[in-house]
């Protein structure tokens, strides 16, 4: 049994209100994690294509922002 399946059973268990409490937290953090995984899937291949800003430009920036 996996984690995912543990906590489930045990949610089961807990009152109405709070299992939909918790459904809508997971449901957020699914959507959250799906959304960023599809940003950093398009932004690798935008970097893959050659798009972009340069490396060295954006480090120039970061260093530049903090004084170094």
């Amino acid at each position: 049994m996996t984690k995912l399946e543990n906590a489930i059973k045990d949610a089961e268990r807990l009152p109405e209100e709070l299992q939909e409490r918790l459904g809508e937290d997971l449901l957020h953090f699914i959507d959250k994690y799906l959304a960023l995984r599809d940003d950093l899937e398009a932004a690798i291949a935008e970097i893959d294509a050659g798009k972009g800003i340069p490396a060295e430009e954006v480090f120039a920036e970061v260093r530049a922002s903090l004084g170094a």
